[in-house]
């Protein structure tokens, strides 16, 4: 009873060959960053091309913002994804090949039998029968990309027996016999053969042509994770930097708030104020050390830059703590950058990866369409087949060789005809076809409607995009606004002559003001982001390109033994199906292009112009 476990369910731990990352090591180096250690704090400046670069060099796994790898791993993408999808042994392209390769088949047997003859005329008093066979048989069976199923197989067989009324107590009977069976209406043709595959069924699509667009599906879903990966990279970075510039500007107000704190003490204890003054602005110092903390470590309600920080660093790919905090140091973009509405429309509906996903699945449904029609048709097959035997005392050699006979020829034969298997009405034929429409009006329908949705992402892109570059102005105008009123009172309230509420009233709109040009900076920025996500242009702007990993020395030498069995033949002139694909995806817009130039016009977002804003009506 020692060898079974007493219950039946027991949780246990796997013994995964798995070896722990790069990364644990160093995250040992130094504990996470925390207000209580300011002066431990160390900055590594990074640039949003190292940030780029980061993230696709530790690419194994497509990190995105939201992701929910721990809880749900199966949901993540992988550089594996593609492949896995490529040589996956149900759907994969290697697998819907497989279904064309020659199956080799051979079997020997073996038997020995002995029984009684019940039967009252017998010859010598024999009643009693032995037999020993023996059988061996070995073929070939290969499906072209027609349909036509070719065999050529061998059978040997050997008889021993006691029986009187046999020529020889042992002999030997060999055959040769080739066959063929190719389909003339349904599960014929080529482009039936590389949709569905042979053995196909209604519905079930197997082919090499449905196998390869799955592949080029699995391709658009790992650039389309790429893209997201990228574009969350460009908007932590920017969060990154506006979490820096809201620090530096609520730092900046906690100075201001403790030199009034300070004068005001100093004219306390000089007894010029009351003591009541003081605690206001002594209250005001405090709420603007709060302000600060919470600006660098962040609450549940705004990241700080300890979690914009660490947002970054989940993204890139980099260990969650190396006794270092990463720093922007690429300046934003400050100028009014302008895209054509037509231009951007025209791209957006050709580079989308969520489109071309979309037409790669119209494109698996016309197929398919193709294939369901094909078994509307009946099956009627043309037959043929032709034997030789030969028969003997002995395998080989000898007066009485059955394979002497067989090279005699003088045993053939031969066969061909039509064979004919439909059911009446073809319920299921219609039905599938039916199917398929159906299928294939959805999946155009949602093509259709995905560019009406692209085409309003794409409105409501330019309309932030020019939100976003006016409220950087205005947000500048307000911030010099409040910079000229927080001045003017400082000096009022170092002559003596200010209201205590209303200089700190100026520090803490200075503050705001400041806080909220950084942060329709980083909008803007965010904006131009999001325009080229909507243009399908993102990836294109980063200079990021998808191509194959490179080839091992043995994959080149296994290609050109391979190659030696495709070289060029004469072959039969063939009807060849419609091309699926139109080639190569351009992922590189050309060099000059004037989708690659958005018109830009230089607005200095320091420049101080003051918009007016016309009075409402009364």
């Amino acid at each position: 009873m020692s060898h079974y476990q007493a219950v039946v369910q027991q949780i246990e731990y796997p013994d995964a060959q798995v070896d722990a990352g790069a990364w644990a090591a160093d995250a040992a180096v130094a504990p996470p960053p925390s207000v209580r250690r300011l002066e431990e704090l160390e900055y590594a400046p990074i640039t949003l091309e190292e940030a780029v670069q980061q993230a696709l060099a530790h690419n194994e796994v497509i990190v995105q913002a939201g992701g929910r790898i721990v809880s749900s791993p199966t949901t993540a993408t992988t550089v594996y994804d593609p492949a896995v999808v490529e040589t996956d042994p149900r759907f994969g392209t290697e697998a819907a090949l497989s279904a064309f390769d020659a199956q080799l088949f051979a079997n020997f047997l073996r038997q020995r039998q002995e029984r009684e003859i019940n039967s009252r005329f017998t010859i010598d008093d024999w009643t009693y029968r032995t037999e020993d066979i023996g059988n061996l048989a070995t073929g070939v069976e290969k499906v072209s990309a027609a349909g036509t199923r070719f065999r050529v197989d061998s059978a040997t067989s050997y008889l021993r027996t006691n029986s009187a009324i046999v020529r020889w107590p042992n002999a030997y009977d060999t055959g040769v016999s080739a066959g063929f069976s190719h389909p003339l209406l349904q599960g014929g043709g080529i482009e039936f053969n590389s949709i569905a595959g042979p053995n196909a069924t209604p519905g079930v699509y197997r082919g090499v042509m449905i196998a390869r667009i799955n592949s080029d599906i699995a391709l658009v879903d790992f650039e389309t994770a790429v893209r997201n990966q990228l574009r969350d990279v460009e908007r932590a970075y920017w969060e990154l930097y506006y979490a820096y510039r809201d620090l530096d500007a609520k730092l900046e107000g906690r100075g201001y708030a403790l030199d009034t704190w300070q004068l005001e003490k100093r004219r306390v204890d000089a007894q010029i104020h009351p003591p009541d003054q003081e605690a206001y602005a002594r209250e005001q110092f405090y709420a603007a050390q709060v302000a600060v903390e919470n600006a660098l470590s962040g609450t549940a309600i705004i990241p700080g830059v300890f979690g914009a920080e660490r947002e970054l660093r989940s993204l890139i790919g980099m260990p969650a703590t190396d006794g270092k905090l990463l720093r922007p140091s690429t300046p934003p973009i400050s100028a009014d950058v302008r895209f054509d509405w037509e231009e951007s429309l025209g791209l957006s509906l050709i580079r989308r990866e969520e489109l071309r996903r979309q037409r790669w699945r119209v494109k698996q449904r016309e197929l398919e369409l193709v294939a369901a029609r094909n078994f509307e048709l009946i099956k009627l097959d043309f037959v043929g087949q032709y034997n030789i035997h030969g028969y003997g005392q002995e395998l080989f050699g000898g007066s009485n060789s059955a394979f002497d006979d067989l090279l005699a020829g003088e045993l053939q034969g031969w066969l061909m005809g039509f064979e004919m298997r439909t059911p009446i009405g073809q319920r299921l034929g219609h039905v599938a076809v039916r199917n398929a429409e159906l299928a294939l009006s959805r999946d155009s329908a949602l093509l259709r409607e995905q560019e009406r949705q692209i085409s309003l992402e794409l409105r409501a892109a330019f309309t932030e995009l020019d939100r976003a570059y006016a409220v950087t102005r205005s947000s500048y105008n307000r911030h010099v606004a409040a910079q000229t009123q927080l001045v003017a009172e400082r000096r009022r309230n170092a002559a003596g002559d200010a209201r205590l509420e209303l200089v700190l009233e100026a520090q803490q709109r200075a503050v705001l003001a400041e806080t909220a040009l950084h942060r329709a900076t980083a909008d803007y920025n965010l904006a131009l982001t999001q325009m080229n996500v909507v243009r399908g242009t993102l990836l294109n702007s980063l200079q990021v390109y998808l191509t194959e990993g490179a080839w091992s020395e043995e994959s080149h030498e296994s290609a050109v033994r391979e190659a030696r069995r495709f070289r060029n033949r004469r072959v039969m002139p063939t009807t060849v199906p419609a091309p699926v694909s139109l080639g190569e995806y351009p992922q590189r817009l050309a060099e000059g292009a004037a989708e690659n130039q958005p018109a830009l016009e230089p607005q200095p977002a320091t420049s101080a112009e003051v918009v007016p804003i016309p009075d409402p009506a009364p």
